[in-house]
């Protein structure tokens, strides 16, 4: 396999690659949208709908580890403790180091430097962090119209991922022709 499966992302990504108005409701109201699509949601948990794009990118701390059953929520919190913007490789350690996560927290475009990560000027670094009660899910940038055919959206929607998506930590950039590779 060249890429992860998570099927909740899946779908919440092609849906809203391809919906602009489903993104927009995704985003305003996360928790109904999510049961629209038979996500079951625990009572307690606040989900918070973010979308990395050229000028912005989120970088998700996780939440203190504890045993969870397998569930959308899961899948999400999963897929936020792994993705990161390929324009910050190599970030994806950083989250499970306390000393770099209070570093992170306090200046993260400085944190970053100091791992020879360079943060273009025009890009707004903003750290979130989930908890066991509120859960990021973060969008990647949405593809250009030209790099997203329908088989690729079909893929996604199944959960293929590809390693340009669960991985991006490994790219140097956003290549969406790669999740066509994906078995």
């Amino acid at each position: 396999m060249n890429g992860c499966r998570n099927e909740t992302m899946g779908k919440i990504m092609a849906k809203a690659w391809s919906d602009p108005g489903f993104k927009k409701r995704l985003q305003s109201d996360p928790a109904t949208v999510l049961m629209e699509l038979r996500f079951s949601l625990p009572a307690d948990m606040e989900i918070v709908v973010l979308e990395n794009t050229p000028e912005m990118t989120y970088l998700v701390l996780g939440a203190p580890r504890r045993v969870e059953p397998l569930s959308a929520i899961y899948d999400i919190k999963r897929f936020g403790d792994t993705y990161r913007d390929p324009r910050l490789h190599p970030f994806n350690w950083v989250s499970h180091d306390p000393v770099h996560t209070a570093r992170i927290k306090t200046d993260p475009v400085a944190a970053l430097a100091e791992m020879g990560i360079e943060v273009a000027e025009s890009m707004t670094v903003k750290v979130v962090e989930n908890s066991w009660t509120r859960t990021h899910l973060v969008l990647p940038p949405q593809p250009a119209p030209g790099d997203l055919d329908d088989d690729t959206l079909r893929r996604v929607s199944e959960g293929w991922l590809g390693p340009t998506v669960c991985h991006a930590a490994l790219y140097g950039s956003l290549d969406y022709r790669m999740f066509a590779n994906a078995t």
